[in-house]
């Protein structure tokens, strides 16, 4: 079957150099993994963001082998202008990559490092398609308190707007556990936790589970996680 006019497949490209390697990394993420990626060199990215990122680009996947360090601020400004959000998630970090320099991707799902294997990226990409983080749970509280400027003390209007169900899973959310988790601890499956999320987002205002992580740090008062 043809997905050129699936609607229902998820569009990505893979930033990194046009290379042998490249080429076979991108097949072997779309054998197993329900994506379709475009292979985008970061000329092609600096010449026109335009011409490298279509309307459907659901993610941008990057060879941080190929960005590198000193790249990522380029990175950074030639994005800075696209008109939809773009989910990033970054392929070959070096083990030693410091968490401060993983804080200035706002937008980042996963990380996978050098040393992992395509059976992990397969898993940790059907878990990112799912609507997971794919990092280290010491890397999303980094960014919890890297981007909390105070503790709450007070509770958001927006989280009484959210239903009870709602209101149980995103505590759960902002305490770090994934899906699976929350739907063990509310003993309900993990496609009504979905839709709880979806909806809560919404009503929250914001666009993924880390921001979400986030807003809870910053929204919900601790007295309410005691009431749990």
């Amino acid at each position: 079957m043809s997905h050129g006019e699936d609607k229902s497949i998820t569009h990505a490209i893979l930033l990194a150099g046009n290379s042998l390697q490249s080429s076979l990394l991108k097949d072997s993420i779309e054998q197993k993994v329900p994506l379709k990626i475009r292979l985008v060199s970061p000329e092609k990215l600096y010449q026109s963001r335009e011409a490298a990122f279509s309307h459907d680009t659901d993610y941008v996947i990057i060879d941080y082998s190929t960005i590198g360090k000193s790249e990522v601020s380029r990175y950074m400004e030639v994005i800075e202008g696209i008109d939809h959000y773009t989910k990033e998630i970054l392929l070959n970090a070096p083990a030693n990559i410091g968490h401060a320099e993983m804080l200035k991707w706002q937008n980042l799902v996963g990380v996978f490092y050098d040393s992992d294997t395509i059976d992990t990226l397969v898993n940790g990409f059907g878990r990112i398609l799912d609507g997971e983080l794919w990092m280290s749970r010491k890397l999303v509280y980094e960014y919890v308190h890297f981007y909390r400027r105070r503790q709450c003390a007070k509770t958001s209007p927006y989280y009484t707007k959210l239903t009870k169900r709602e209101q149980q899973i995103i505590k759960l959310l902002g305490d770090g556990a994934s899906n699976t988790e929350i739907a063990d601890t509310l003993f309900v499956s993990e496609n009504t936790v979905k839709a709880h999320l979806h909806n809560a987002f919404k009503k929250i205002k914001v666009k993924n589970r880390l921001q979400a992580l986030l807003w809870v740090k910053n929204n919900v008062a601790t007295s309410e996680f005691v009431q749990q």
